[in-house]
């Protein structure tokens, strides 16, 4: 199956011969009615049922809502089945005798990143692959209970409003008949992101944000979110940056200043906030905007600048895509005989499958530069620190769990299919709660599962892979665990250590014995 409808299709206009001009006027005359309509109607935009193609300039493409029967891009195809699979076997489950009920979880997000998107393709990719994964196991396994069944359906936003609109109006069109009580994943933290919620919450639908991070984005109505927020991410790198031999380093902020993305501006702002004073290497950040262009050139640039202010630390409060253009010119700095740490957020984890991770590679090799980030997930992090972590949350990721099973030359150290795993699975907790004590068969409305988004917290917490997800008022997770991970020059990943950014230092685990 294509990805686009206009690769089935011919060309739209082709040349016509002056003679047949009579002919083809003739033949209209003859045929009348239906068949001259049949002749005049316009090109279908129909993709497959719910999907359609959507007019948007060179961003043009096919988006919707599927039950994983149209797959986005070819990349998805197999998981794509995988997911179809499963929720042909709900419903004939649902459809016996006595059978089980289920409801609709809708996993949304923008699943063919363009150039300038902060994801790519294979991080879209395991991320679903982790929603995936959690559908299994909530339909199969026994830790979250067995009633209601959960479809998952797979809704493409695009990359313009347009197509956002056109797959948000599926969404409200098939709340009923799919029976769609909650939509996770939601992309990243961009602006439009607290309109496309407070959409969702008009319908009495909860959202269940997978990587979304943004501080922004709290006391959003009805979002949930599984990630830890941007205060807490840098309050994390504040901590690490004070303890063992980076207690006394100077550090210089490089911030974007691109005022469409919640991401970037809020990380820098609230690591200078809480970053002592005293040791910043340059009274203000050295700021570059990542929506104009040649910022290669502009980095190479600001290198003399770098040297001197001598800093031990750079904080690059910036996205995961512009790395490769800060690091090819850093790598080549005059001041390069002392060695740098460039210490960043959790989008750095996107660079491990960018177009340039093979020159980051040779960044760090050459320059004698040490790439950390903070991060959202990493597998190392349950060995380095097993006592922030439950082992039935991470077993599916495991050897002979439901991940190695179905995805087993699939890396997790982008953490993304991790933190769409815990999304799909905080949003099951909640539904689960939802369901009354002396009927489980008793229908779920949306409202009781949004109503449920408050108890989400201390005894029932969420055992996510990525850590105990304590949900606060806010929407936020309380004291989330957050590992500092290092990429080096070969492109292998390490955790460092698990932290949280609540001031202590300590990941949140609950006092309960016996949390779901």
């Amino acid at each position: 199956m294509t990805t686009s409808l206009a690769d089935d299709l011919p060309d739209a206009n082709p040349p016509i011969p002056r003679w047949r001009y009579v002919a083809i006027g003739f033949v209209l005359v003859l045929l009348v009615g239906a068949g001259a309509v049949w002749l005049l109607r316009p090109e279908s935009t129909d993709c497959a049922e719910g999907v359609k193609r959507v007019e948007a300039g060179d961003a043009t493409r096919c988006v919707g809502l599927t039950d994983g029967a149209y797959p986005f891009t070819k990349d998805l195809r197999a998981l794509f089945q995988l997911v179809e699979n499963e929720n042909r076997e709900v419903d004939k489950e649902a459809a016996k005798t006595g059978g089980t009920p289920y409801v609709s979880v809708v996993y949304l997000m923008g699943m063919s990143p363009g150039p300038g998107d902060s994801k790519n393709t294979e991080s879209v990719r395991h991320e679903l692959e982790g929603a995936y994964t959690a559908q299994h196991e909530a339909n199969h396994g026994r830790s979250q209970g067995r009633s209601p069944r959960i479809k998952l359906l797979l809704a493409d936003t695009g990359n313009r409003p347009e197509q956002n609109a056109y797959t948000l109006g599926q969404i409200e069109e098939r709340l009923d008949g799919d029976r769609i009580v909650a939509v996770a994943g939601l992309g990243t933290s961009r602006i439009d992101t607290k309109g496309m919620v407070a959409r969702l919450n008009s319908w009495n639908i909860a959202s269940f944000g997978s990587v979304i991070t943004a501080d922004e984005l709290e006391k959003s109505d009805g979002l949930v979110r599984v990630a830890p927020p941007n205060a807490d991410e840098a309050a994390a790198a504040v901590q690490f940056l004070g303890t063992g031999t980076y207690a006394k380093t100077r550090v210089l902020i490089v911030k974007d200043s691109n005022k469409e993305d919640l991401y970037t501006r809020t990380l820098a702002e609230k690591f200078g906030a809480g970053f002592p004073e005293g040791r910043l290497a340059a009274a203000e950040p050295m700021q570059y905007d990542s929506s104009k262009t040649r910022l290669a050139t502009y980095f190479s640039n600001q290198m003399p600048n770098l040297c001197l202010e001598k800093p031990d630390v750079v904080y690059f409060a910036g996205r995961g895509r512009d790395l490769p253009d800060f690091l090819a010119p850093l790598a080549e700095r005059q001041c390069s005989r002392s060695e740098l740490t460039v210490l960043s957020g959790d989008d750095t984890s996107q660079v491990l499958q960018a177009d340039g991770f093979n020159e980051v590679k040779r960044s760090l090799l050459k320059g004698n530069i040490k790439l950390v980030y903070t991060g959202l997930a990493h597998p190392g992090a349950w060995t380095k620190a097993p006592r922030f972590f439950d082992v039935n949350a991470i077993g599916p990721f495991l050897t002979g769990g439901t991940f190695r099973t179905a995805f087993r030359d699939d890396k997790l150290d982008d953490g993304q299919a991790i933190m769409g795993y815990d999304a799909v699975r905080t949003a099951v907790k909640a539904i689960r709660k939802a369901v009354p004590l002396e009927n489980s068969n008793q229908k779920i409305e949306r409202k009781d599962v949004m109503q449920n988004l408050s108890l989400l917290y201390d005894a029932n917490a969420v055992a996510g892979a990525s850590g105990w997800i304590s949900v606060k008022n806010n929407g936020s997770p309380m004291a989330k665990a957050i590992p500092i991970i290092e990429i080096d020059g070969t492109g292998s990943t390490t955790t460092l250590a698990v932290v949280s950014g609540n001031g202590e230092g300590t990941p949140y685990v609950p006092k309960s014995a016996n949390p779901g």
